[in-house]
C-alpha cells in the first residue's frame, strides 16, 4: 500500500465531535483522486481509531488510483 499525505480536522459541536480525515492527490481534474472519511462521536476518537481512519483512507485511495476509467480492455 502506498503512503499519502492525510489531513485530520476535528469539529466540535454541542453534540460531540466530528472528524474528518482527508487525502488528496494530483492537481489536475483528470488526475486528482480525493478520499473524505468522517467520524462522529460523544467525544474525540482513540489513537487505535485514528490509526484505522488512516489506513482506510490509504487503502480507499489506492484502489481510487488503480482504476482508470478510460483504460478500455481489447477482446
Amino acid at each position: 500500500m502506498t503512503e499519502h499525505d492525510h489531513t485530520e480536522k476535528v469539529v466540535r459541536t454541542d453534540h460531540g465531535v466530528r472528524m474528518f480525515v482527508e487525502s488528496k492527490r494530483g492537481t489536475g481534474t483528470r488526475d486528482q483522486d480525493e478520499v473524505t472519511l468522517e467520524y462522529r462521536g460523544e467525544e474525540l476518537p482513540d489513537e487505535e481509531t485514528v490509526t484505522q481512519l488512516h489506513a482506510r483512507v490509504s487503502y480507499l485511495m489506492d484502489l481510487r488510483r488503480r482504476h482508470q476509467p478510460d483504460d478500455t480492455e481489447e477482446a
